[in-house]
């Protein structure tokens, strides 16, 4: 009889430990589910998407997160607001840097079009050529237009903030990054005036960048 009490405890035993084991167990997936719904990942149109020409040549970046966010603007009075407007202008971009700047490529990591979207340029595994002294510790944003008298739309923002968040997520921008616009890296307008506030704004913008040496073109 004592025997049999205890077949029947040790059953009960086993069958509490499964159903704690089995509730702790979707737990930790729904804990790690919510985690990933917080990411929200911007819309990247792809080189092959907007039609890119091949790079002439590519430098890979080394494979630690990079410490700065470059902030650009395309510093022409031409905007768009849908994907075949501003694939249209990512390809002019890309063609006056490849054939009268001398570039390997379009120089930025990424464009964003007022339609909300980011268009894929060097992307985030290559050295840019967007900002001397930093583009291999660096992502490179240019948003199309000119941003001296205007910020870009809500949808352009919202987007640049996504396309950092998803990138420090990526493990390809660090979490202590900061946040820098193109004249502070040479004697230039660019991001233009109105653009430049809002970046200094952030709360991860230095007004002492550090730059280190590149020829990267």
């Amino acid at each position: 009889m004592e025997s049999k009490n205890f077949l029947i405890l040790t059953v009960y035993i086993l069958i509490l430990f499964v159903s704690i084991e089995n509730i702790f167990t979707l737990s930790i997936s729904y804990i790690n589910f919510e985690n990933k719904t917080d990411i929200e990942i911007p819309n990247i149109v792809s080189r092959k998407e907007w039609q890119a020409r091949p790079p002439v040549a590519r430098e890979l970046m080394d494979d630690k997160p990079k410490p700065y966010v470059v902030v650009h603007h395309g510093g022409i009075i031409q905007y768009c607001f849908d994907v075949k407007t501003c694939s249209a202008i990512v390809r002019e971009y890309q063609n006056m840097h490849l054939d009268e700047r001398g570039w390997y490529d379009i120089g930025y990591s990424f464009v964003i079009g007022e339609d909300g979207n980011a268009y894929e340029g060097r992307g985030w595994d290559y050295v840019g050529a967007h900002a001397p002294g930093y583009n291999t510790q660096s992502i490179g944003i240019c948003t199309i237009g000119d941003f001296s008298n205007r910020l870009p739309n809500n949808a352009a923002l919202k987007t640049l903030e996504a396309l950092i968040k998803y990138g420090i997520s990526l493990g390809k921008i660090s979490q202590d990054y900061h946040i820098i616009g193109h004249r502070q890296t040479k004697n230039t307008l660019c991001p233009g005036d109105k653009f430049y506030e809002y970046v200094q704004k952030f709360p991860r913008w230095t007004s002492k960048p550090i730059p280190k040496n590149s020829t990267t073109s």
